[in-house]
């Protein structure tokens, strides 16, 4: 049997990380050819297959592939460890920490706030990652994840604190006029009706009030407040440095939702100090009234 290069496995991990080869490809900046010709590479050197199209016709990873991509997944954390343990030799924290979180939370939160972390490590790479959906920490689709509820899948080898809450506020642009008439509403549509949000505005907004708009997600909520098509609750942390709003009363009041912002990591991965600096980071961000940074130095 042909000697394995284990430098093919990153061309596995890759493509069960994506899920197809397009995907695959531009992770790893090759071309969708070069990803097939080392898996088809790997496949020779094990003398075994490890991809089978299923019955749509979509490339999966067999029963081996997968035992492989877990072991080489430690493989992977183990490299990352190996080098931070070179940076910390020349008294630097390096590394490169994935995080993902909803849109509304990364561009209106993370990004603000990322210049504090910046300095404090500035070896340290963040790739901010803006998804409604939840991805893998168990595919390492991402190293960290923020979510607006207690984790729901990920089993024993996720890791989860709830780091903070996320506080709302009813908002409108100050553009806004304020005739003898009812309010407009920007509402969610029916999909999103379960969010704790939606359902205020929905007990607050009577027969009488107009909602001529709905949304989907917190982002469109917000832009559509902001250029004066009615009013909404929105989190305030991601609002309260938006001129173009302006916060209604003094909520939150007690009976104003509030979103839980949990904490995602994977217990493989807990040793590695650039994903510890980036959890202690996002732990001492306030998600209610303001935005600030702890001195991590």
């Amino acid at each position: 049997m042909p000697d394995m290069n284990w430098d093919d496995l990153r061309y596995l991990i890759a493509l069960n990380r994506r899920g197809s080869f397009a995907a695959a490809s531009a992770e790893l900046g090759q071309d969708e050819t070069t990803v097939a010709r080392r898996v088809r590479r790997l496949e020779h050197a094990l003398s075994a297959q490890l991809l089978f199209r299923d019955a749509v016709g979509k490339q999966r990873l067999t029963e081996l592939a997968e035992r492989l991509v877990a072991h080489a997944l430690h493989m992977e954390t183990e490299t990352r460890h190996m080098a931070e343990l070179a940076g910390m030799d020349q008294r630097r924290l390096t590394g490169t920490v994935r995080v993902t979180a909803v849109p509304v939370v990364v561009d209106r939160i993370l990004v603000p706030a990322f210049r504090g972390f910046q300095q404090c490590y500035p070896d340290i790479t963040l790739e901010l990652v803006p998804e409604g959906r939840n991805l893998s920490l168990t595919r390492r689709e991402a190293d960290l994840a923020l979510r607006l509820g207690p984790p729901k899948t990920g089993g024993a080898d996720t890791l989860a604190q709830r780091i903070g809450w996320l506080e709302f506020g009813l908002y409108r642009s100050p553009i806004t006029t304020t005739p003898d008439e009812p309010p407009q509403w920007v509402l969610y549509d029916t999909a999103h009706a379960y969010l704790e949000q939606a359902k205020w505005m929905s007990a607050q907004s009577d027969q009488h009030s107009v909602a001529t708009l709905r949304v989907a997600d917190l982002n469109t909520a917000i832009e559509a407040v902001a250029n004066g098509l009615g009013q909404s609750l929105l989190p305030i942390a991601a609002c309260q440095n938006d001129t173009r709003l302006r916060q209604i009363g003094t909520l939150p009041v007690p009976d104003t939702p509030r979103r839980p912002v949990w904490l995602l990591s994977h217990r493989d991965q807990s040793h590695l100090k650039a994903i510890q600096a980036v959890k202690d980071w996002l732990s001492n961000i306030s998600w209610g009234a303001s935005v600030q940074i702890k001195d991590y130095s």
